[in-house]
């Protein structure tokens, strides 16, 4: 996409609307503001009310309805849970291999691939949504704030003479901006000309921020974020930051880094005695699989080899007792040190 489409989107975003153009016709759709917001909860619970006694499913209840009719599978939560987990990965992987093209065209086929198939999960269970007392008070509340929200050019309310409220509500949900398109807008000018005057006390949207709309208060959190970018101390390169998914990417190997110096810290606090913090293997009790994990990278590669071929050799006894001097790391160090107090006796009788 060139300049233009986000320049255009930035000045939709600095109105606080949407302009729509249906024929020759004109029409306004603004974001409600914090009394109208208010209002359309009453709408909400009254809409509600009526689907409650109407016979409306709790949306708590459909999953039921979905597993029983073969829309929805529990494993389908475990699967989206592994998805998340991998696309991190693979964003790691983005950022490591930044300067590799061909292997970052092939790392983003794969995030967009499991992104994809996330979603899938996602529709599966709220297909019914729709259906429930929620999805119905929801849906209700929203044509409402359409119909509160949408005017002619000269700031009247649209009497939907023309097209009717369903139309505008449909072009509304299509013209939403998706992250990637506020990220783009975010980190370029003019906006960001605009972003460093307005830091400068120089207001930009003239009120507070309880009164900014969704997309405005996204546009200045993605905005704090570049900033924070630029002003660390491991900041990345300009390209980095300009791609979205190796700049994920960084943001993973940085929390990863940090949750890994943390948790080396505690495990550093817990042992205090100094003939437990000298001692060649020194064994932490996790509180669940989670923390275990936690505490096994922070193992290195030698050490990991060592729990790998001990695993290996407990599975390999079938069920059998298996002795600590019979694991073979055991059974080498048990041989080095033998020959070192035979060298130390060599040495000594000289």
């Amino acid at each position: 996409m060139d300049n233009v489409f986000y320049e255009k989107n930035l000045y939709r975003i600095l109105q606080g609307r949407l302009r729509l153009v249906l024929g020759g016709l004109v029409l306004y759709v603004y974001e409600p503001d914090a009394e109208l917001i208010e209002e359309s909860y009453d709408i909400y619970d009254e809409s509600y009310k009526q689907a409650y006694f109407r016979g409306c499913y709790l949306k708590k209840d459909l999953i039921n309805i979905l597993v029983e009719n073969d829309l929805w599978n529990p494993f389908y939560e475990k699967e989206s849970k592994k998805l998340a987990d991998q696309i991190e990965d693979l964003k790691a992987d983005v950022y490591h291999s930044f300067y590799d093209k061909r292997k970052v065209k092939s790392l983003k086929i794969q995030i967009r691939n499991k992104e994809r198939l996330m979603t899938d999960y996602v529709m599966k269970k709220h297909v019914l949504d729709h259906t429930s007392c929620e999805g119905v008070a929801s849906f209700a509340r929203s044509i409402w704030l359409i119909s509160q929200t949408t005017k002619l050019k000269d700031g009247s309310s649209y009497t939907w003479d023309k097209f009717p409220i369903s139309v505008v509500m449909d072009h509304y949900s299509s013209e939403q901006l998706d992250p990637k398109t506020i990220r783009k807008i975010a980190r370029t000018d003019p906006w960001r000309t605009m972003w460093y005057a307005g830091k400068k006390n120089i207001n930009i949207f003239e009120k507070p921020a309880y009164q900014l709309t969704k997309d405005q208060l996204a546009l200045c959190s993605y905005s704090n974020m570049y900033d924070n970018v630029h002003e660390s101390q491991d900041a990345p390169s300009e390209k980095v930051i300009e791609d979205d998914d190796c700049l994920d990417g960084w943001f993973i190997v940085q929390r990863r880094k940090y949750k890994k110096d943390k948790k080396q810290q505690e495990i550093d606090d817990m042992i205090t005695n100094p003939k437990i913090k000298n001692s060649q293997e020194v064994f932490v009790v996790a509180r669940d699989q989670e923390a275990a994990n936690e505490i096994y990278a922070l193992n290195n590669h030698g050490a990991k080899a060592t729990v790998h071929n001990r695993r290996q050799a407990i599975e390999n006894a079938d069920g059998e007792q298996i002795s600590f001097t019979k694991f073979h790391d055991v059974r080498q160090d048990m041989v080095t040190q033998s020959h070192q107090q035979q060298m130390s006796k060599i040495r000594g009788g000289r």
